[in-house]
């Protein structure tokens, strides 16, 4: 495998994990508005915090350009 093929097979996958990291977000956010269980809120929401950094983590490979963008 070169290294261009390399780069785009952790562009392809970082992207992936991209797409299914958004829509478990929005299935959690949609919970955490649903929800009156102070309990269920408090988790959800450490839920979200962690997901929210994982999100991060895949957009430095899937999107360098929009993170330096972004800082």
């Amino acid at each position: 495998m070169t290294k261009t093929n390399f780069s785009s097979e952790i562009f392809s996958a970082a992207t992936l994990h991209l797409d299914v990291l958004d829509e478990f977000i929005a299935v959690v956010q949609g919970k955490l508005v649903a929800t009156d269980n102070a309990f269920a809120r408090d988790s959800l929401t450490d839920l979200l915090a962690n997901l929210t950094e994982q999100r991060e983590t895949y957009l430095a490979f899937a999107a360098p350009t929009m993170v330096a963008t972004a800082a």
